[in-house]
């Protein structure tokens, strides 16, 4: 399994546009070969003294494998949607692989 990590900073007053950005993207990806599952976190807004959120929303999903993840970032309207997005927000996604795993005792 491969882990796709999205940090976004949305632009002021435009988050219910990412929001359905993201909804429209979800639709693709999960008729996909490999998607297994996606969250959007959003920050909290009551961070702990000294900390704070460098990004306004986070998306994580996993997929099966990077190759079946690529598959349909080549798909037309995903392509139209990362355009959209580039209008609203910033965004970085990337793929991790779990280096440690730290279960409950």
């Amino acid at each position: 399994m491969i882990l796709l990590i999205n940090p976004f900073r949305i632009f002021e007053s435009r988050e219910d546009e990412v929001l359905d950005l993201w909804d429209q993207t979800g639709d693709i990806f999960r008729r996909s070969k490999g998607y297994i599952s996606a969250r959007l976190y959003k920050a909290a807004r009551d961070q702990p003294p000294g900390q704070t959120a460098p990004f306004t929303h986070i998306n994580i999903a996993d997929w099966e494998s990077a190759e079946l993840y690529a598959k349909p970032l080549s798909n037309p309207d995903i392509r139209r949607l990362a355009g959209a997005y580039a209008k609203v927000c910033t965004f970085n996604p990337a793929l991790y692989e779990t280096a440690k795993d730290q279960l409950p005792v």
